[in-house]
């Protein structure tokens, strides 16, 4: 337990036909079964080494959000390896992922860019629960919005699931984070 908040961080189960030996996602339906849950996501984005692709990714992701402020060069260096980190999530997903049903909504965010929104909370969630007052209000906002984020990341794997929504391409706009 970490201040009032707790973690249960264990590896669900999801099939032995989920992926293979090494951990690498089938493609097809069982790849999305191969998303993390949001427990793991959020396991992962807190350190914790949690398996499979898209959660060393996103602790990847937690530890470039973790670093100070840097002077503008070496600013540099932290935007291309973020985007690099987004872009790798996302070409995952690209290949790993079904193509939509029919019928299916386009979410609004590619997988890379919605874990990095998650692992850019979750660093600050960390970073305030150590620096602030862990019952104070900020501490409080902070971790109410990384909870929101992780039912909304639980509410996206569900609807691919079951084919309700779909990601869009890989730096399909000028607000992607990924894109020059």
């Amino acid at each position: 337990m970490i201040g009032r908040y707790e973690f249960h961080c264990t590896r669900a189960v999801v099939g032995a036909d989920s992926t293979d030996r090494d951990g690498h996602p089938y493609s097809g339906g069982a790849a999305v079964a191969a998303l993390p849950s949001s427990s793991e996501l959020l396991c992962a984005v807190g350190g914790q080494l949690v398996p499979g692709t898209l959660c060393r990714l996103a602790r990847d992701l937690a530890d470039v959000h973790r670093q100070p402020n840097f002077p503008p060069r070496r600013a540099d260096r932290f935007a291309v390896r973020r985007a690099g980190l987004i872009a790798d999530i996302d070409a995952w997903a690209s290949v790993a992922l079904p193509h939509p049903a029919i019928g299916a909504h386009r979410h609004q965010w590619t997988l890379g860019e919605t874990i990095d929104r998650i692992a850019a909370v979750a660093a600050d969630a960390f970073r305030l629960l150590m620096t602030d007052d862990p019952a104070g209000d900020r501490v409080h906002a902070e971790w109410t919005r990384l909870a929101e984020l992780e039912v909304g990341y639980g509410d996206l794997v569900r609807d691919l699931r079951e084919g309700r929504r779909y990601l869009p391409p890989q730096c399909s706009d000028e607000r992607s984070t990924g894109c020059a």
